[in-house]
């Protein structure tokens, strides 16, 4: 099997927040593109795993997903097991892809941030052959989505087109986004309702710095390369964006 944008996601839900978007523009251009979840979220205030199953089966089915794999890592221990690394060089030796899709390496939650270097240390250790069982593979791009900590991208896709699809995938999450618990203490900072209002000023923000009405933001790592002068400069139609130098 290849993929040609596969995301990790440390719990369901993560990568539909963070690149939906991307997810939902790759496969409607008619590439491959794949989930695997680190973990079952099994730690979560709200919901059960067989639960987020279901809603993270849904989801998948709105991004139009060529596949979904769940490593079922320990929730709150993402990357605390030297074999947790290994079984992430497996299953990218397993779907070869050719982009992957992580988190940032600065955000609010822990799991998310060890998710980002053991994504990272995976990702190089399985282009060595010394390394787990497999054919080795060597991915040619990395890409850090953002969930919760806001940062300055790398580039900026515009999602305008997908936008309501990319909503939908991630209100599939129910007993996270949009149902309170049975008891007071039991609602979250994401379950009134309110953190889809906030990914939608999030969407509006990051697509003012493109000229676009919904944009999602990226890391890169290593330099983003361009084979030609003229694909640095905006097309006619085009308007000046938000925050540029002109």
């Amino acid at each position: 099997m290849t993929i040609d944008l596969l995301a990790f996601s440390p719990h369901p839900d993560d990568a539909e927040i963070g690149c939906g978007g991307l997810l939902l523009l790759a496969a409607r251009q008619g590439l491959s593109t794949a989930i695997v979840d680190l973990s079952e979220g099994e730690k979560a205030t709200l919901g059960t795993p067989a639960v987020r199953r279901r809603e993270k089966m849904a989801a998948g089915e709105m991004l139009g997903l060529t596949a979904r794999r769940g490593l079922e890592l320990p929730d709150t221990q993402i990357g605390l097991d030297p074999n947790h690394e290994i079984d992430v060089v497996a299953c990218l030796r397993e779907l070869r892809p050719r982009m992957v899709l992580a988190p940032n390496f600065e955000d609010r939650h822990p799991d998310h941030e060890a998710a980002a270097r053991l994504i990272k240390r995976a990702a190089f250790f399985s282009g060595v052959a010394s390394v787990g069982t497999g054919a080795p593979h060597r991915i040619e791009r990395m890409l850090h989505y953002c969930v919760h900590s806001p940062f300055t991208p790398s580039l900026v896709f515009d999602v305008s087109s997908v936008w309501p699809e990319y909503t939908k995938a991630v209100e599939a999450y129910e007993s996270q986004f949009c149902q309170l618990g049975e008891k007071d203490d039991e609602a979250t900072p994401l379950s009134n309702g309110d953190f889809l209002k906030t990914l939608e000023a999030r969407g509006r923000h990051y697509g003012a710095m493109i000229n676009t009405e919904f944009g999602e933001p990226y890391y890169s790592s290593s330099p983003l390369s361009l084979d030609s002068p003229a694909a640095l400069f905006p097309s006619e139609k085009s308007r000046t964006a938000y925050g540029s130098f002109s």
